[in-house]
């Protein structure tokens, strides 16, 4: 098997300690250190809030989230970032602090990121960072980078063929005639399969995965979406997550009532699978587990992406 290597960089932003809050972060950390279950305490519900904030779209892909806001003006050009990681990293001071990292092929620019890991652009972030952290009261906010050789093996091959299993048999197996459709599924073409409905299926389980990072599927997604033979599909899945997400959910509501509401999950599968669906006189077992893997897929990306077009758009999809 052919072994496509291919370079990676993650960019990190920490939020650093407070310069008025100082109480409630002494004690989280103290009770940190101690081993104690900090995830309700006020400081770190304080924490979660200022990564919302950060990361919070007002609508379409055409508003931008303030991390995007501060990436494009370092770049010089208009940035869009598809996902992100919340995590709590231990700093060279050894105190815990909120963080969001994001990878390179998570970053939607005009400008070349390449860039994201050369030395003047992150003094940059980190000179406009001096900034932002004294208008949100804290001793500091820091940049860092990393970069990564990621490479596809003939495990990464197997686990993602199982991941399309898993996510078709997860939607399938949730359906109302679930135990019925088992048993004929290799005999039923596409009169049969009220395949909007199952579409709508995979959307919703697409959202909650996108909210459950700790669940199996969600785990899996995420180890291998970078690495090949997932990493093309993903590019394809995001592009699909960006058509979506640029909606403007008054006009769909306008133009589609809600009788055929439910056929706008078929937006998820993008050009070429729809062409597919189109030409296809029977639906395999096979394809239909693509079709939903796809869309399902699409809907984490959208999900993590723009989440008030997802919610608007299942919502009305699932209304009939």
């Amino acid at each position: 098997m052919d072994r496509t290597s291919f370079d990676l960089t993650e960019l990190t932003i920490v939020l650093g300690p407070p310069t008025h809050l100082a109480a409630q972060f002494a004690e989280f950390q103290a009770r940190a250190a101690a081993g104690d279950i900090v995830t309700e305490h006020e400081w770190a519900q304080h924490e979660y809030a200022a990564l919302d904030a950060l990361t919070h779209r007002e609508g379409s892909v055409k508003t931008h989230t303030i991390l995007e806001t501060m990436l494009s003006s370092v770049l010089g050009a208009d940035v869009i970032v598809l996902d992100v990681d919340r995590k709590w990293v231990r700093a060279e001071d050894g105190q815990l602090y909120t963080a969001l990292s994001m990878c390179s092929e998570d970053i939607r620019s005009r400008a070349e990121v390449a860039s994201l890991s050369a030395p003047a652009f992150l003094e940059a972030l980190n000179t406009a960072a001096v900034t932002i952290a004294q208008l949100d009261g804290r001793e500091w906010i820091r940049w860092s980078s990393r970069a990564w050789t990621n490479e596809g093996t003939r495990e990464s091959v197997e686990r993602a063929a199982q991941l399309v299993v898993h996510i078709a048999d997860a939607v399938v197996g949730s359906a109302p005639a679930a135990a019925d459709a088992a048993q004929d599924d290799a005999a039923r073409d596409d009169e049969a399969i009220d395949l909007a409905t199952e579409l709508v299926q995979a959307i919703g389980q697409g959202r909650e995965a996108a909210g459950d990072e700790g669940g199996m599927i969600s785990q899996q997604l995420r180890g291998l979406r970078f690495v090949d033979p997932l990493r093309a599909e993903w590019s394809n899945v995001t592009a699909d997550a960006l058509y979506v997400g640029a909606l403007d959910m008054s006009l769909v509501r306008h133009r589609v009532s809600r009788q055929d509401a439910a056929g706008l999950a078929f937006l998820y599968l993008g050009k070429q699978r729809a062409e597919q669906l189109k030409q296809s006189g029977e639906i395999t077992p096979r394809f239909r587990r693509e079709i939903i893997a796809k869309t399902f897929m699409t809907s984490y990306a959208l999900e993590r992406l723009a989440p008030q077009v997802s919610r608007e758009l299942f919502a009305f999809m699932s209304t009939r």
